[in-house]
């Protein structure tokens, strides 16, 4: 046991659930007890191989990477990671926020940020251990449980891993929690902060521009557009805001475009599929008006908007014309079927 992480050694064939932690670390503090916790959560043929506590965008919160480890159909070792979150450090529970089986194609790569990702079959996840020597006891065991898959060549379909389904059923962490496990690197769009993490007031300009992103959305929504100039709306801008918008002109111009974008219907495709922008799919009112309960998101650069009302399923690649959208296209038509 190290600060922020503890190893399992494996003495004989006794169940974690029967053994205490009778000697903690100096630095272990509230691990001992989190990891009993942890225990009660497995089935009594599976195993805690490492436990490493995790930052946290929370501050109250305890998230805890954690690999489990169970002999498979083929008499193998096989390992998933969980994503489990305690409410706060003197919590007498938790619940999984993420379960992320590790397949022969997983790669773990470090970021540069005191942290490092772990991708395997089209998903990726961010850990971020809260100290070194948590990160180095983390990738040891990954690395191991990596070439094992590998060298039985695990792959999704097969027989491998199948167990890890019961902990897919036991997913039940808040769903901000859960959006913290989905987070992911390289947006460019972005869902908006949740009200509550707002911190500093808006400036005047800030809230200047936010009165005129809501008046311009009901304005352009009343107007014919085709037979209407950007000017003339300004006009109208102004004299519902009852103010001079000159130094805003370049704003509302670029507001515009967006808006228009985002007025644009979604393609019907099939009855029960559309083909939408990104626009489209941050407009909540539209898409629960159109009945979407599921969203496939085949981008790289735009988060999930509302991950707690639809379900998502994401193809991290660019939008450019030499990306191979063939490969991906078992996965795509599986979600798209299960929608359906």
């Amino acid at each position: 046991m190290v600060k922020g992480a503890a190893l399992f050694l494996q003495q004989g064939n006794s169940p974690q659930s029967q053994r205490s932690l009778q000697h903690p670390h100096k630095h272990a503090g509230d691990l001992p007890q989190h990891l009993q916790i942890m225990i009660n959560l497995l089935r009594c043929e599976d195993r805690i191989k490492l436990a490493v506590r995790l930052e946290s965008a929370w501050a109250e919160r305890v998230r805890y990477m954690v690999v489990v480890d169970s002999s498979g159909r083929q008499d193998t070792e096989e390992s998933i990671l969980l994503g489990v979150d305690f409410s706060s450090k003197e919590s007498k529970s938790c619940t999984i926020g993420m379960v992320l089986r590790l397949w022969s194609d997983t790669k773990i790569h470090l970021d540069g940020d005191g942290g490092f990702s772990v991708s395997t079959a089209g998903r990726m996840h961010v850990f971020k251990p809260v100290s070194v020597q948590a990160m180095w006891s983390a990738l040891q065991v990954l690395h191991k449980a990596c070439e094992v898959a590998r060298r039985h060549n695990y792959f999704p379909g097969g027989v491998a891993l199948i167990w890890a389904t019961y902990y897919e059923s036991c997913i039940s962490s808040d769903q901000s929690c859960i959006n913290e496990w989905n987070a992911m690197q390289d947006l460019e769009s972005t869902r908006p902060d949740s009200p509550a993490l707002f911190v500093d007031k808006p400036t005047e300009g800030e809230r200047t521009e936010r009165l005129i992103k809501a008046k311009l959305r009901s304005i352009m929504m009343s107007q014919d557009l085709e037979n209407v100039t950007s000017k003339e709306i300004r006009n109208e801008l102004e004299t519902q805001m009852n103010c001079n918008l000159k130094e805003f002109k370049e704003f509302i111009d670029n507001e515009m475009l967006l808006i228009l974008g985002q007025m644009d219907k979604p393609s019907l495709i099939f009855d029960h599929l559309y083909l939408g922008s990104e626009w489209n799919a941050s407009n909540l009112e539209e898409l629960q008006g159109s009945g979407v309960d599921y969203i496939l998101n085949v981008t790289r650069e735009i988060d999930n908007f509302f991950p707690g009302l639809f379900a998502y399923h994401n193809i991290r690649v660019y939008d450019e014309e030499t990306t191979d959208l063939l490969a991906h296209w078992n996965e795509a038509y599986h979600f798209i079927n299960k929608a359906k």
